[in-house]
């Protein structure tokens, strides 16, 4: 049986952490290892596992590392087979790892095993109180523009396997991690899940969602000026990180309408300056965008085309709704994508 590492990263989430360690002890796999990277919490997190969950490992970061490297703290000590990273608000149905694992054993192609995600009971739900989905698996524009997958889909029986451009968590294999690595850090907050799912798949590899694992999440769509901000930078860092020069001038003419709507929506939002230091801070890491996307050489095994084709020309927006983007933009971004898909 291959042994797997769930890791949790957490900054004072201590009440949500505990239902997430629970749902975590009661999985019925029994080579599970529990890890919890704590990014500096003030609010008791730390005693809370070491006094309530003594089998969990805690691993204290003693600041707010963000995401990606406080996965990496762990991935560097932890020596399971197959890795879970996980946010500290989810819950586990109890079959989750062991479908996640029987997933990967199933097929050597697939890099990464992706669980269905459903609003937990207590938060969004059909007036039929039945169950509403939060992602299964991860839409992409071209434009690097995220989305989950059904987001707000009543969840029904005959979903299937389904590959996936991006897993907002998902489990990995060693093999995967030792060959692209993990997390990168320069991106604090915000798409580096979408970069890591992009690296994995320029390896070669395929990102599978499927609906028999299954994970409850306690969501709350955060609209503050900081998500823009972090989102807005990490999305064109990756795209210059990973995009062939082909690609990325192809594309260009697209990114400018997107920067032009974004800029327009951070003037009326209040966050205008802040999309302006995205800029500059950009010009200012080049010389490490440059750097990674020659390490990216020595492992990648299919071309853009490849990637590409899990691409979408129409963009979707989780929490927002625009007859301008709807009618407009998406449509008009839709159509250029048909004129230069076929030349990636």
């Amino acid at each position: 049986m291959k042994k797997v590492s769930a890791i949790i990263v957490n900054w004072n989430g201590k009440d949500v952490l505990s239902d997430c360690l629970q749902s975590l002890l009661e999985q019925n796999y029994a080579n599970l290892e529990i890890w919890v990277s704590d990014n500096g919490s003030e609010d008791g997190s730390q005693s809370m596992v070491t006094e309530t969950f003594p089998s969990v490992h805690l691993l204290e970061n003693g600041e707010n590392l963000g995401f990606g490297t406080a996965i990496n703290r762990v991935l560097q000590k932890a020596k399971a087979d197959y890795f879970l990273f996980l946010n500290n608000d989810l819950e586990l149905i109890s079959d989750c790892v062991k479908e996640l694992v029987m997933l990967l054993d199933s097929d050597p192609h697939i890099g990464a095993a992706i669980p269905k995600i459903l609003y937990h009971s207590n938060g969004l739900n059909s007036p039929n109180n039945t169950a509403i989905i939060n992602s299964f698996g991860v839409l992409i524009n071209y434009t690097g523009i995220a989305c989950p997958n059904l987001v707000g889909k009543i969840d029904r029986g005959n979903l299937s396997l389904t590959e996936t451009a991006c897993g907002g968590i998902f489990m990995f294999t060693r093999e995967v991690y030792e060959q692209v690595g993990g997390f990168d850090e320069d991106l604090f907050l915000y798409h580096e899940d979408h970069d890591l799912s992009w690296r994995i798949r320029l390896a070669g590899w395929k990102l599978v969602v499927t609906p028999k694992a299954v994970c409850k999440h306690h969501y709350n769509f955060n609209k503050g000026v900081k998500k823009f901000y972090w989102s807005e930078k990490n999305r064109l860092h990756i795209l210059l990180k990973n995009l062939e020069c082909k690609t990325l001038a192809l594309i260009f003419p697209a990114l400018i309408v997107i920067e032009i709507a974004q800029n327009i929506h951070a003037f009326t939002h209040g966050w205008f300056r802040l999309k302006i230091k995205t800029y500059f801070e950009i010009l200012g890491q080049f010389s490490q965008i440059s750097r990674k996307r020659r390490q990216i050489k020595f492992f990648r095994k299919v071309d853009d085309k490849e990637i590409s084709r899990l691409h979408h020309g129409k963009i979707f927006i989780s929490g927002m709704k625009n007859p301008l983007i709807d009618y407009i933009l998406s449509p008009l971004l839709n159509v250029y994508w048909k004129i230069i898909c076929r030349w990636i």
